[in-house]
C-alpha cells in the first residue's frame, strides 16, 4: 500500500535532505590509492608521483631519495604501471596510514613482453584539512599476481596510546635480529597479523607463514635506521633505514621499511618490506 501523495514527498524531500556520511579515515586513504593508481593508467606514472607524493616524499632509487627531486628532470618510464589497495590501517589520528597491495608493470616498449608483478608499501600522511600525501614508498617484485583479486581490508585505529619511543622498538628488534636471527626477532616483535614482503616471494600475510619461510640470515648485519616517524595519537608509525653486512657497513645490502602498531604494552611491527641494493 502506498503513502498519501503529500506524505510521500515529504519522505522523499527528507531523504534528499540527509547528509552523505563521513567517510572513515581509512576509507579517504584507500580512496586517495585507488585515484593514484587510476592518475598513473591516465597519464604516466611520472606525472602521478608528481602530484601524488608529499614534497618531501622518498622512494628508493639505490637508496633513499626525494621522490619529487628524483623525476622532475626526467620523462614518464615506457611503462604502464598499475596497482590497487588491499589493506589500508590508519591511525586513530586519522593522519597517518599504511595502504600495501599488488602492483603491475607493463612496458610500452616491448608490449608483447609479459607483465611484471609485485607488491607496493606506501606511508600516507596528510595535514588537516589537506589531502592525503605519499609519505615513504617502498615496494618488492616478484612472479605472478599475487593478490590482484584479494578484497579490501580498511581500518581505522581506535583512540591513542602512551607508547614509548618507537625507536626503542626498532633498536630491541635489530639487536635480537643480529645476535639470534630473524626468526627470533619476529617471533618477539611481529603483530600476529605482520605481512613479511621479502624480493622475489609472494608475500606473507601473518607472523605463522612469515616464521615458515626461507629467511635471510641477518645475525651480523649493521641496520642504520635513516628517519622514523609516529602518529599524532602515537599508535602507529614507521623506521625506514639501510643494513649491511658488518664487515662493510658503508656498502649497503638493501633498504627497509618497517611499520608499528602499539599494542599495549608494546610495539608491534605489521609490516616489514626489504628491497635489495642493485649489484654493482
Amino acid at each position: 500500500m502506498f503513502p498519501a501523495a503529500p506524505a510521500f514527498a515529504l519522505a522523499l524531500a527528507g531523504c534528499a535532505a540527509l547528509p552523505e556520511p563521513a567517510m572513515s579515515p581509512a576509507d579517504s586513504l584507500a580512496a586517495a590509492e585507488t585515484e593514484f593508481a587510476a592518475h598513473s593508467l591516465r597519464e604516466g606514472m611520472r606525472a602521478a608521483f608528481m602530484s601524488h607524493f608529499a614534497e618531501d616524499g622518498v622512494t628508493v632509487r639505490d637508496g633513499w631519495i626525494v621522490s619529487n627531486t628524483y623525476l622532475a628532470t626526467r620523462p614518464n618510464p615506457p611503462i604502464v604501471l598499475d596497482w590497487r589497495p588491499v589493506h589500508v590501517e590508519v591511525a586513530g589520528s586519522g593522519d597517518f596510514g599504511l595502504s600495501t597491495g599488488p602492483s603491475k608493470i607493463t612496458s610500452t616498449a616491448k608490449p608483447d613482453a609479459p607483465p611484471s608483478y609485485g607488491q607496493f608499501v606506501s606511508i600516507w600522511k596528510r595535514e588537516p584539512g589537506r589531502p592525503w600525501r605519499v609519505a615513504v614508498d617502498l615496494g618488492i617484485s616478484h612472479p605472478g599476481a599475487a593478490l590482484w583479486d584479494a578484497p579490501l581490508r580498511a581500518t581505522t585505529r581506535s583512540g591513542s596510546a602512551n607508547a614509548g619511543p618507537i625507536e626503542s622498538a626498532e633498536n630491541d628488534f635489530v639487536r635480537e635480529a643480529r645476535e639470534r636471527g630473524l626468526v627470533s626477532a619476529y617471533s618477539r616483535h611481529a603483530a600476529t597479523d605482520l605481512r613479511l614482503y621479502l624480493p622475489g616471494a609472494t608475500p606473507a600475510l601473518d607472523r605463522t607463514q612469515a616464521l615458515a619461510r626461507a629467511l635471510p640470515d641477518a645475525r651480523g648485519w649493521a641496520w642504520v635506521t635513516e628517519r622514523s616517524d609516529v602518529a599524532r595519537s602515537g599508535d602507529f608509525g614507521y623506521t625506514r633505514g639501510r643494513y649491511a653486512s658488518a664487515a662493510t657497513p658503508d656498502k649497503p645490502l638493501g633498504y627497509f621499511l618497517r611499520v608499528w602498531r602499539y599494542e599495549a604494552p608494546a610495539w608491534r611491527i605489521v609490516l616489514d618490506v626489504v628491497n635489495p641494493a642493485p649489484a654493482k
